[in-house]
């Protein structure tokens, strides 16, 4: 609290308060209105100090927006209109003292009669004396005379009131302190208050909306937890076939999806998505949440609605599929395509986080939503012609399982070491016997189905089924297949899968395990190992690809009759991840269900040569040509560089292919000679390939290099597509590395390249032996 200053200003106003020089002239400091005293306050006014001092609490809130009235009848110049005038001259200064208790609080400022005329006001606390009827001001020092002020500080008489460190004080004669403040202090003063109470209110209400964010948090922890429960009971009666109570319970997870995306929808969940650093945490929770919502009421109600409509009883069971309920699930996904797909760029496109916990759950959704999206992608295909690849009304269908050994790799995975027959009515599915493979006479030579394809990957592929994979081509090769067997054992079949020992070890991994007949244990951790590696080190080489055989065969039982209990998403994560890798292939005879195996990416087949439109695709193919099992030791590593685009519309790429045979001296000498190469000048460690570089259709390769071991590359074309060929020796601790340049077409547009390589079997070799 402060006295009124008066100070001088632009506007023009006052300096000093006014003052009353008993004459009627202004500027004159004695005179009757102060009984000649000179004296800035009687004695008698000096009783009003308390009573005033009180009142000028009160006074302070509207004192200076209603002006000051003062003594001897003259008005300030900021008293409002109408407000009564006070007569100069009043009783006398005992009548002051009484009424100085009777001060109306609720004035701006009262008048209060004194000796001679003179009056008081106690406006915010400071003592004014008289008043000129011309309204001339004055201020009083403690001996009566006008005080003209110090220049740099202001003085001023008050209560005795504390105005901060800066100001300095001293008592006058009657009592009064004397402030001395700089000039601007109370402006700095009132500055720093506000500042202080904008900084108390926003952290009041940053912790109150920090208090309500994490209650929000709490709401939406605790819903989640909910729905993730239901869901993994959801999981559950879909595999056993409980489908009655679904609906309901997919009712309940949207719900609850939609409870939490209306909890961060909020301004303050939005507000939070700005906060450095952690508020992309709040937007990944967001746009997760976002995404599950859109799923749970677009996709999974109505597929819970499909469902209860299906054939009560397991998806899988004891070799058995529900081909109703698997039918309902491939409708409902392919139905809500777009829904899950939309959820999927939402949820993939998340960025970095900073909170463990978030990132993981990032990591999580990412993965799961990826793997949703693909099988979302295979019912769209699948989905019209499942029914009749599984038997449905009846029928029996029969597929011929090609399993490939890639220690002894081709182009399209590896050497056919054994097949055995599946065949399926009505969704009931019973497997035969694998059989090691089958070899023909000259002229017991099955029907050719591709001239130029045979004679550039050979024409033993008319009587060998294990050499059916020297073409990169899975459609031809398979057509060869069928007619061998059926050359041999009388019998059509619909389809050939083909499937490498690494793909079993993920099935495995998934069903359980089986033994070898000396009672070795072959699981989801080193399939690969036993059947690539262990077989032919460790057993005779008569009995080599027996075992190969038997284990293929147990496997199968294994699969078809425990896959009712695999939990579905890691079946379909694992079917995805062998078709991603090339260790899944298929072939079907009925052109509607190729076309569906085409869609999904399994079909392992050369370009169309007639479209050159067409997504283009780098191919890199490997054959081994030393008939030995060294492919064990095979590293093949491609690199595609960044695209440029070409003045014509074409795209060009740098590629580089580095292949390596790891094998170390010491294991080169240990070879079994069912390992060791054997083909004509061959050494026992050569690790002879034959590498074929296919261009897209429309496309070209250029600028072709060598580095390391040295081999020549010729250019041909398969039904008009250009590729490059050559065949080079490796022998241990080896390295060749191959360089080029592939066009694509200007038809292809801004299609991206992709790769299509032979798998190997490095990755499990690596992960068995760390």
């Amino acid at each position: 609290m402060a006295g009124n200053h008066f100070k001088g200003s632009d506007s023009g106003r006052p300096a000093v308060p006014p003052r009353s020089n008993g004459a009627g002239k202004a500027g004159t400091p004695g005179g009757a209105g102060q009984g000649g005293s000179g004296k800035r306050v009687s004695p008698g006014e000096t009783a009003m100090f308390t009573a005033l001092y009180e009142q000028s609490q009160k006074a302070k809130k509207t004192g200076r927006a209603r002006g000051n009235v003062f003594a001897g009848g003259a008005t300030s110049a900021s008293q409002p209109s109408g407000a009564p005038s006070v007569p100069a001259n009043n009783a006398g200064a005992a009548n002051a003292a009484n009424a100085a208790g009777n001060v109306n609080a609720g004035k701006a400022a009262n008048n209060t009669p004194s000796a001679g005329g003179a009056g008081l006001t106690g406006n915010l606390g400071t003592i004014y004396t008289g008043a000129s009827e011309t309204g001339t001001f004055a201020r009083l020092d403690d001996s009566g005379a006008e005080f003209a002020g110090s220049g740099s500080k202001e003085d001023y008489y008050d209560f005795g009131l504390n105005y901060g460190s800066d100001a300095s004080s001293s008592s006058t004669s009657d009592g009064l302190v004397r402030h001395r403040h700089r000039k601007g202090e109370r402006k700095k003063r009132h500055t720093g208050a506000i500042v202080a109470a904008v900084v108390a209110v926003l952290l009041v209400v940053l912790g109150a909306s920090g208090f309500m964010l994490l209650n929000s948090a709490k709401t939406v922890k605790s819903e989640a937890k909910e729905a993730v429960e239901i869901v993994g009971g959801l999981k559950g009666k879909v595999t056993s076939g409980d489908f009655s109570t679904l609906p309901d319970d997919a009712k309940k997870i949207d719900e609850l999806c939609n409870s939490m995306k209306a909890e961060t929808s909020s301004p303050l969940w939005a507000a939070a998505s700005f906060i450095p650093v952690y508020g992309s945490d709040i937007n990944a929770a967001r746009t997760m949440i976002d995404a599950l919502s859109d799923v749970s009421s677009n996709a999974l109600v109505p597929m819970a609605d499909n469902l209860s409509q299906a054939t009560p009883g397991k998806l899988f069971q004891d070799g058995m599929i529900n081909v109703s309920a698997l039918q309902a699930v491939a409708d409902s996904l392919s139905s809500s395509s777009k829904v899950f797909k939309s959820a999927n760029e939402k949820v993939q496109g998340i960025g970095d986080t900073h909170i463990s916990q978030v990132t993981e759950l990032v990591d999580k959704a990412k993965d799961g939503f990826a793997t949703l999206n693909g099988a979302v992608d295979a019912a769209e295909k699948v989905a019209p012609v499942l029914p009749q690849m599984l038997g449905a009304n009846g029928q029996t269908r029969n597929y011929l399982m090609y399993a490939m050994n890639n220690v002894e790799i081709r182009a399209c995975g590896g050497f056919g070491g054994s097949q055995g027959l599946i065949s399926v009515t009505d969704g009931q599915m019973s497997i035969g016997e694998f059989v090691p493979r089958i070899g023909l006479s000259e002229d017991e030579a099955v029907e050719s189905v591709d001239e130029e394809d045979e004679a550039l990957f050979g024409n033993h592929s008319n009587l060998y089924n294990s050499g059916n994979t020297y073409s990169p081509d899975w459609p031809r090769n398979s057509q060869r297949v069928a007619a061998l067997w059926k050359s041999q054992y009388g019998q059509d079949v619909d389809g050939v899968i083909g499937i490498d020992p690494v793909f079993l070890q993920y099935l495995l991994g998934l069903v359980g395990n089986v033994s070898l007949p000396d009672g070795t244990v072959v699981d989801g951790t080193n399939a690969a190992k036993v059947l690539m590696h262990d077989v032919y080190w460790n057993y005779p080489v008569e009995e080599s690809d027996g075992i190969f055989a038997a284990v293929a065969s147990a496997a199968f039982d294994k699969i078809l009759g425990g896959i009712g209990d695999v939990d579905v998403t890691k079946l379909v994560g694992a079917f995805e991840r062998g078709a991603e890798e090339g260790r899944l292939i298929a072939w079907m005879r009925n052109d509607d269900e190729q076309n569906a195996i085409k869609e999904t990416g399994i079909d392992a087949s050369l370009p169309d040569p007639d479209d050159p439109s067409a997504d283009p695709v780098a191919g890199v193919y490997f054959n081994n040509l030393s008939f030995s099992k060294l492919d064990w030791y095979l590293n093949a590593d491609t690199q595609i560089g960044q695209g440029i685009k070409n003045g014509d519309g074409t795209c060009s790429y740098r590629i580089t292919v580095t292949l390596t045979n790891i094998m170390t001296q010491e294991e080169a000498g240990k070879l079994p000679d069912y390992v060791a190469a054997s083909a004509p000048d061959a050494a026992r460690d050569d690790e002879r390939l034959n590498v074929s570089l296919f261009a897209p259709t429309g496309g070209n390769i250029t600028d072709l290099t060598v580095e390391g071991t040295q081999f020549g590359l010729g250019a041909a074309t398969w039904h008009g597509i250009p590729f490059y060929s050559g065949t080079v020796d490796l022998h241990a601790g080896e390295t060749t590395t191959i360089t080029y340049t592939l066009t694509t077409s200007a038809e292809a547009g801004d299609k991206p390249l992709t790769l299509r390589q032979t798998p190997t079997c490095q990755a499990a070799r690596d992960s068995a032996s760390a």
